[in-house]
């Protein structure tokens, strides 16, 4: 509450805090020296009132947005209190994401696949000790986990960065069944029962949406989920987005991907139910399209070696 009548909001985890401001890039002067400084001041003097002291060597400021807006930002850094001199940042780490100001999150998936990668080479060195089963225990410890971990901001980044996290799992799939480095990886997903990236990030996505609409997720998320004006029980409202920030946020995705499911995995009863059948339901989607892409392949090589015959 002190800090949201400074025109602030802020989220907060153990002792982690994020205060975070909307703004046009006409308001910088306002905003930054002022609005921003004013709320520094105010969370001083209350961590004052408590015995505390802010720490301005882990305090970062970043300003969020496309490259057009960024390169109308002027200011490059405030100063607190004390003439301490932050000066903004590209990008921060916040409860183990390195978050850039595009959110493209380039340097996040090239340290991750960088470590998994180490991670998998160490475990490939002591492979004949383990069994797959063991080895599959070892690879979702260690790197699918990793993967996973709050993989659905991954929705709507670059297409060529959901690749680099595909070859990751590719690589830990190997890893599992005890293929080479460059051996065609075929059905190993299938048979391992993992979905792929894409999907792994959807059913992180509905799996969110479905606990908002059951009361079980957090309230922030909560606030953006309510069911469309025509048959409440079914469809969530889509809202209007003009920008691909927009197309990529909870509030559009969320609904949208809820709205594409089938009408019985919507009714499911209870989380686990609902987990257990949107797996199955992503895991054959994921496969058909796979299968449906090869046969394309197929028919377009058929094609191609006719022609070559014909001339």
């Amino acid at each position: 509450e002190t800090i949201e009548k400074t025109g602030f909001m802020v989220h907060g985890y153990a002792d982690d805090h994020q205060v975070y401001k909307s703004f046009n890039p006409g308001d910088q002067a306002e905003t930054l020296n002022i609005k921003l400084m004013n709320c520094f001041k105010v969370i001083q003097d209350w961590m004052v009132d408590f015995c505390l002291q802010l720490n301005p060597g882990k305090t970062q400021v970043m300003i969020i947005g496309p490259p057009g807006i960024l390169n109308q930002i002027d200011i490059g850094g405030i100063i607190l209190p004390g003439n301490v001199c932050i000066r903004f940042s590209s990008n921060a780490r916040n409860l183990g994401i390195t978050v850039d100001n595009r959110l493209s999150f380039d340097s996040h998936i090239n340290a991750l696949k960088r470590d998994c990668f180490r991670l998998i080479r160490n475990a490939v060195k002591k492979r004949f000790i383990f069994s797959n089963d063991q080895m599959k225990l070892i690879i979702n410890s260690i790197v699918v986990c990793r993967i996973d971990y709050c993989n659905s901001l991954y929705f709507g980044i670059n297409e060529k960065l959901i690749n680099q996290l595909q070859l990751i799992q590719n690589a830990a799939a190997k890893a599992v069944v005890g293929l080479y480095k460059h051996d065609h990886l075929g059905e190993t997903l299938k048979e391992l029962h993992w979905l792929p990236i894409k999907f792994r990030i959807q059913y992180k996505l509905l799996l969110l949406v479905y606990k908002c609409l059951n009361g079980l997720g957090p309230n922030y998320l909560m606030s953006l989920i309510r069911y469309a004006d025509f048959n409440h029980s079914v469809y969530l409202h889509e809202p209007r987005v003009f920008s691909n920030y927009g197309e990529r946020s909870f509030e559009k995705m969320g609904p949208k991907l809820w709205n594409s499911l089938p009408l019985e995995l919507k009714s499911c009863s209870s989380i686990k139910t609902f987990k257990s059948a949107l797996k199955t339901h992503l895991f054959n989607k994921a496969f058909e399209i796979q299968l449906i892409s090869l046969i394309i392949l197929i028919l377009c090589l058929y094609v191609l070696n006719l022609q070559h015959n014909t001339y």
